[in-house]
């Protein structure tokens, strides 16, 4: 088994040690852009390491070649490069998500990846990927899905640190993208960081503040659970992992057209990209890590109907920081379930070809195993009307 890891950044990392640490494959080669970086992560467990850059076909080529599955962490704006390149090299393919938009471009090479016996996974890791699971799950547990609500929280730190959980970039692609929702059977557009609620997590995270965010599981629950006549779906999240004071003033430079990605004329400087300005000045801050204890909450709540009546269910999967790891809670979600599914994906246990949200492919109860391996732990709550 050859697996091609392509990226090797907060979550490359993880996935390349979940890799080394359980049922290691014959052969994993890290690429990445940046050539110090890919053999920094490989050489810590003996991987081959590679520079690739997705842009160039020949160079992707070259890195593809001979790989069973390929584990796309990288930034998710090179999914169908990627995924092309999959195909060219007879390839299954798994990814972290394309933050809805990109995710609905990718289902479009179903067919081609069909043709090719091939299988594609989008969107597998915490959310979207567990939460997908889950949804899957809540799904074959009920006769009929009213809605699905995703919801994601993690301790923070109090003191405001502007350290980012995951890539700096697409935060700020949430920070500034209207959210999808799926609402009396239509998608549509709400407001950034719109509609905050209480959502009681479980401990230590506790009753939190989340918001609606895009993101890809709303691109494809709706699909999945069709014939169970879901009319809703949504995702929403705790600040992205940060305290609320830090994504306030996240929030507010990109107010001020900071995260913006258009070129623009600065001081009679041309092609000056807001965004690349913003997110190379807060990488020379270095923040400190966050302070916390790193614990993580994926709570997705299915309400339906079962033998006639009225059920709410709810799935949680929570992790605490791995010292095996050396990653948070938040982390660990990330990084493993991409891992756990790409040797499925080479070994032939994900069955059917074709492109795939993790909910359509994924069994449910053999996959919360492997992440109980690794500490993570999935619970079931079940609530009814008893009388009334």
């Amino acid at each position: 088994m050859r697996v091609a890891l392509l990226g090797a950044g907060i979550i490359g990392r993880v996935v390349a040690r979940d890799l080394a640490f359980w049922d290691r494959p014959d052969e994993v080669v890290v690429g990445d852009l940046d050539g110090g970086r890919a053999a920094a992560v490989a050489g810590e467990h003996g991987f081959e390491p590679a520079v690739v850059d997705v842009r160039d076909p020949a160079s992707l080529d070259a890195y593809l070649r001979g790989a069973d599955v390929v584990v796309n962490s990288a930034q998710y704006e090179v999914n169908l490069p990627v995924m092309e390149g999959a195909l060219r090299a007879g390839a299954h393919y798994v990814d972290l998500g394309g933050l809805f938009h990109t995710t609905r471009k990718q289902l479009l090479l179903d067919e081609q990846f069909r043709s090719a016996g091939l299988t594609a996974v989008l969107g597998l890791g915490s959310c979207p990927g567990i939460a997908n699971v889950h949804a899957g799950d809540l799904g074959e547990r009920l006769d009929r899905v009213r809605s699905v609500i995703i919801y994601n929280g993690a301790t923070t730190d109090p003191a405001d640190t502007l350290k980012w959980p995951y890539s700096i970039w697409t935060i700020f692609d949430e920070i500034t993208l209207p959210p999808m929702v799926f609402r009396e059977g239509e998608f549509m557009e709400v407001e950034p960081l719109s509609e905050e609620e209480l959502f009681p997590f479980r401990e230590p995270i506790g009753y939190q503040k989340a918001h609606l965010s895009l993101h890809s599981e709303v691109a494809t629950i709706p699909l999945s659970l069709a014939h169970k006549g879901i009319e809703a779906c949504e995702f929403k999240i705790h600040f992205f992992g940060f305290s609320e004071g830090a994504l306030r003033k996240l929030q507010f430079l990109a107010s001020l057209g900071l995260a913006d990605t258009r070129p623009r004329t600065v001081g009679g400087v041309e092609g000056v990209v807001p965004r690349r300005l913003l997110v190379d000045l807060l990488e020379e801050l270095k923040p400190e890590p966050p302070r916390h204890v790193g614990f993580k909450d994926i709570a997705t709540v299915a309400e339906g109907e079962r033998d006639g009546r009225p059920v709410r269910l709810r799935l949680d999967t929570t992790a605490w920081p791995s010292e095996k790891l050396g990653a948070a809670g938040g982390t660990i979600v990330v990084g493993c379930p991409p891992a756990i599914v790409a040797r499925w994906l080479a070994e032939g246990r994900i069955e059917g070809a074709g492109v795939k949200p993790p909910e359509a492919c994924v069994p449910p109860q053999p996959f919360y195993e492997e992440l109980a391996r690794r500490g993570i732990t999935t619970s079931l709550t079940e609530e009814y009307v008893l009388a009334g």
